[in-house]
């Protein structure tokens, strides 16, 4: 049995290739929306959001031979705990680790940490358009002020509740689903009159180079939050590649 850690559209692939390759596996997700997803592509799929208590038992106790870890970039967490339980208990561990392509424009500033994104932030005016996701939009609002931010997030309701919550109006939020062409990227970033762009380097899968271009056709700085390094003990970087592990660890 497979343990399948979604989070990403590449995880749906994986799950549609191992049904076509008739691999008894349980795709795993944390929210409501990944699970309405993960259902048209898996039998079963499981929502929850493992300690590394729980995972060791549920690796054991479903006698789970490999992980295979398709969890968000930046769930670093995520990817920490399987890589322990897996450790733990001696059950294989692989990361399928989406393709880092960042283009280097000249409009392109890198960061290592949100922090450090706030800072430069609090030294430069204007208004900020943030595409780093919902969980850490309350947190940009209480540092910079909700008036410079703009955010854009996946239409949910829990979502846009944790947001109203948080003190954002109605209309700093794009709630809205991808994937976002260049062009709509321009629109949108226009419409809010922002004068930075704030991403995180999620992969080209996750948009960054049209963020990137379309800030460049605004004539704004693109800040890029860098993704976290871990040292993983295995990395497949394609559907070719996992398919070929998958077949030397059974």
């Amino acid at each position: 049995m497979i343990l399948l850690i979604g989070g990403t559209s590449e995880s749906l692939e994986i799950a549609d290739a191992l049904t076509s390759d008739h691999q008894a596996f349980v795709l795993s997700v944390t929210t409501d929306y990944g699970h309405t997803l993960a259902t048209a592509h898996a039998e079963h799929v499981l929502q929850t959001k493992f300690t590394e208590t729980t995972l060791i038992d549920f690796l054991q106790m479903r006698h789970i031979k490999l992980v295979i870890d398709a969890s968000h970039p930046f769930a670093q967490i995520v990817s920490k705990t399987a890589m322990t339980a897996c450790q733990t208990v001696g059950t294989t561990y692989v990361r399928f680790e989406r393709q880092n392509e960042v283009l280097n424009e000249p409009n392109v500033i890198h960061f290592q940490t949100q922090s450090e994104v706030t800072d430069y932030l609090l030294q430069h005016e204007g208004k900020v358009y943030l595409s780093t996701g919902s969980k850490t939009a309350v947190e940009y609002g209480s540092v910079l002020g909700l008036d410079r931010v703009h955010v854009r997030v996946l239409p949910t309701a829990t979502v846009l509740t944790k947001l109203s919550e948080g003190g954002y109006k109605p209309n700093q939020i794009d709630a809205i689903e991808g994937p976002f062409s260049r062009k709509l990227n321009v629109e949108l970033f226009s419409k809010a009159q922002a004068a930075f762009v704030v991403t995180k380097d999620s992969g080209e899968r996750g948009g960054i180079n049209e963020k990137i271009f379309a800030a460049q056709d605004l004539d704004m700085p693109c800040l890029v939050i860098d993704r976290p390094q871990l040292h993983y003990p295995n990395v497949a970087k394609t559907l070719t590649g996992l398919t070929d592990f998958i077949g030397k660890v059974n």
